[in-house]
């Protein structure tokens, strides 16, 4: 009996010993420590916008946050100090942006500071009396604001961490 026990046992070793070779040669086996797992591309791609976010996000987040501010103002509705108020508010917000942002930013900005030009333009000498006239060109050159807003806000994605 005593003869099969130790069969037995020295058959299990053997089975054991065999399973951990042909596990430690299997495709899904980790790799040892003195072999790093190579990076995967999706893995290096993934982390490249996170790693090093672009100088001036904060002010460029800012500035994104104002100018959805702007966009939801109503003139007609809202009156014409809403409209003031808010913008100042992108004014302030992208003259800190463009000291700020870095240059991979710059270009988004700049296209909300055009936009933002064409609507100061259209909404300048807007009174309480005139609204309802400069409504149509207001609201189109807030359209052209809109448009900048939604490219800020993709690269602002791309660019910067927790945007």
């Amino acid at each position: 009996m005593q003869f099969f026990s130790r069969r037995s046992a020295s058959a299990a070793c053997a089975a054991a010993a065999v399973l951990c070779v042909l596990a430690g040669c299997s495709p899904s086996a980790t790799p040892t420590p003195s072999t790093p797992p190579a990076p995967s591309a999706a893995a290096t791609t993934a982390a490249a916008p996170t790693t090093a976010p672009a100088a001036g996000c904060a002010e460029v987040t800012e500035l994104k946050a104002s100018v959805e501010a702007l966009t939801k103002v109503r003139p007609a509705e809202d009156g014409v100090p809403a409209l003031k108020t808010a913008l100042a508010d992108v004014k302030t917000d992208l003259e800190a942006a463009q000291g700020s942002a870095a240059e991979i930013l710059q270009p988004s900005v700049d296209q909300v500071k055009t936009a933002f030009a064409g609507l100061q333009t259209a909404a300048g000498g807007v009174t309480a009396d005139n609204v309802r006239e400069k409504a149509p060109g207001i609201r189109a050159a807030m359209a052209e604001v809109k448009a900048a807003l939604t490219e800020l806000s993709a690269t602002l994605t791309q660019r910067c961490t927790g945007s």
